[in-house]
């Protein structure tokens, strides 16, 4: 996965954070147009990618705003799972710790591009 499919998400996830809205992990397939097989597979390494970057770099994790269809607004477990990792959450991967955590993370993106600072 290049370095082309990363800055694309970003400035996919950018237009997102504008509009306050999300993404689903499909829709972001379908906009990096990845082909099969495994499409989704292939945008979560790219998601991963993109994690690892923003915590380097202290910026707010433009991650949060792709979700899981099945998981009622929630991203996949390995987001939780990858943020554990490297040290920015400290909670499971489900529940009212993961939601509370997801929401703060989705606003922290929301206040960073209202300012410009993404």
């Amino acid at each position: 996965m290049g370095n082309t499919k990363i800055e694309l998400l970003e400035l996919l996830l950018i237009e997102v954070a504008k509009k306050r809205q999300t993404l689903t992990y499909r829709q972001v397939a379908q906009y990096l147009e990845l082909h099969p097989p495994n499409t989704i597979h292939q945008a979560t390494e790219c998601i991963e990618a993109m994690m690892r970057l923003h915590a380097q770099f202290g910026t707010p994790q433009l991650a949060s705003l792709v979700i899981s269809k099945i998981r009622n607004g929630l991203p996949a477990p390995g987001f939780f799972m990858l943020l554990q990792e490297i040290g920015l959450y400290d909670g499971s991967v489900d529940g009212k710790d993961a939601r509370e955590f997801h929401t703060r993370e989705m606003n922290r993106c929301y206040n960073a591009v209202s300012r410009q600072r993404l």
